[in-house]
């Protein structure tokens, strides 16, 4: 409410004054589209994650029996190894993933690039993964996986100093004063030979 002063502090209605100030922001249209979007992000993200943890879940089952390492695993003195109520060999409780049917990969591109995952460093990866799931040399997937993801290589700055300018070797000053020798190893086989050293001068 605003007050004209000349007229002995009547009030007036704002809307009454400015009326060209009143107009919607957004249409009503607008507002509903945007309060459905709003309401069904949520769900649908859920859903989404469901439906690859499903999957995955049912890939592991099923690729499990072809592991042969798996009787290695529950002859362990320790008993850490079990098999749980719904077929799944657990390592302390995490889910062993066999190393077959690119299932370790999939684990990492769910924990690395899934769209709720967000490109998180080696550790935290790594963290995230051994919450529910193990398998053999872990920590390297994941290392390996990490550097080799554009998306991060691209975003996050290197921290280590730059790379300064080649060196040139020195110029020998005479014949035989600077040798350099290498092997070319696993050629294809001939006459019984399958190396060539070379010696350079």
């Amino acid at each position: 409410m605003v007050f004209r002063g000349g007229n002995g502090g009547v009030p007036l209605h704002y809307a009454s004054v400015n009326p060209h100030n009143f107009h919607p922001v957004f249409t009503h249209e607008q507002i509903t589209a945007s309060l459905r979007a709003t309401i069904l992000t949520t769900p649908t993200l859920c859903a989404a994650t469901i439906l690859d943890q499903n999957q995955l879940c049912s890939d592991i089952l099923a690729t499990l029996p072809s592991d042969s390492s798996i009787s290695n695993h529950l002859s362990h003195p320790e008993g850490r190894w079990a098999i749980d109520d719904a077929g799944f060999l657990r390592f302390d409780d995490r889910m062993y993933v066999p190393d077959n049917a690119n299932l370790c990969l999939r684990v990492l591109q769910y924990y690395h690039d899934h769209v709720l995952a967000g490109h998180l460093g080696q550790n935290k990866t790594l963290e995230l993964i051994q919450r529910h799931y193990t398998w053999p040399n872990i920590r390297d997937d994941v290392q390996k996986f990490c550097k080799s993801c554009v998306t991060c290589m691209r975003s996050k700055p290197q921290n280590h100093r730059p790379y300064r300018f080649l060196q040139q070797l020195p110029i020998p000053e005479c014949p035989w004063n600077s040798i350099s020798m290498d092997f070319i190893e696993k050629l294809p086989s001939s006459s019984g030979f399958d190396t060539i050293l070379v010696i350079v001068d």
